[in-house]
């Protein structure tokens, strides 16, 4: 008998316009992942038409913090235990900032 691990993220983020939550980014990031699907649930249909460019904008910006966890988990696991805890760090401190991020 052996223990597999895997590491995944549930990564989100908000997109608002003044002080209105226009739209929620979401997706699931794994190790080995080829492709992380991205969702994205419009709450204010009024206020996204009126704005589409800069709620794309942000939902485009939620794609590269995404990209950017998904490059980390895949980092070889065979690294010194001081670099690995450096792209933890860094991809815990990517995921914190991308709700304020995407605002």
């Amino acid at each position: 008998m052996s223990l597999k691990t895997s590491q995944s993220i549930q990564f989100t983020g908000t997109s608002t316009v003044g002080d209105k939550q226009v739209a929620t980014f979401a997706t699931n990031i794994a190790a080995g992942q080829t492709y992380s699907n991205v969702s994205m649930n419009i709450s204010d249909q009024a206020t996204y038409d009126a704005n589409k460019a800069e709620v794309r904008s942000d939902r485009d910006d939620f794609q590269d913090q995404a990209d950017k966890l998904q490059d980390n988990l895949d980092t070889p696991a065979d690294d010194s235990v001081s670099d690995s805890s450096a792209s933890s760090a860094a991809a815990s401190s990517t995921a914190s900032g991308a709700s304020s991020a995407a605002n």
